[in-house]
């Protein structure tokens, strides 16, 4: 008498069927796990092939919602370093809570705040990333009072 074990692959499995409100019947990939220190399952995709975002980035709207949480946070601030740290994380929050809830598809979102004492002083800011020409875009907004000037970055680049 033999005894054989026979192991499944995930891999091999074919995709299961899903029944929409529609009725029709539609394929659902297979996600597959894989583990980090720790023990955390991250999620695997399968592949999509598809390069056009839904509803793509749009710069007016972004540039409006940076505008008004910004002009909104710093209304009436005296500049001080410990409170201007605390207003910067609260902008960026907020920002990409109000980015998270447009739903742009396929974006990840940078969000930049910084605030610098006016001291008649330069400032000079730079950052470098890969760009794709046709998809990513940035918004920015200058605020400036009598005591700081406040500047706010919004970068969204597509995720395939």
């Amino acid at each position: 008498m033999s005894t054989e074990k026979s192991f499944v692959s995930h891999r091999n499995k074919m995709p299961s069927i899903v029944k929409g409100s529609s009725g029709l019947g539609t394929t659902r990939p297979s996600i597959f796990f894989r583990k980090i220190k720790g023990g955390l399952k991250i999620p695997r995709y399968m592949n999509t092939y598809r390069l056009e975002s839904f509803s793509p980035f749009k710069v007016e709207v972004v540039d409006k919602i940076l505008k008004d949480v910004m002009i909104s946070s710093l209304d009436n601030i005296k500049y001080h370093p410990v409170v201007c740290l605390q207003i910067c994380k609260d902008m960026s929050a907020k920002v990409c809570d109000l980015l998270f809830k447009k739903s742009y598809d396929r974006y990840k979102y940078t969000v930049i705040m910084t605030i610098v004492q006016k001291r008649r002083q330069g400032v000079d800011t730079k950052m470098a990333c890969l760009w794709d020409a046709n998809r990513d875009n940035y918004c920015t907004h200058v605020l400036e009072s009598a005591e700081f000037i406040a500047l706010g970055l919004v970068i969204a680049t597509y995720y395939e």
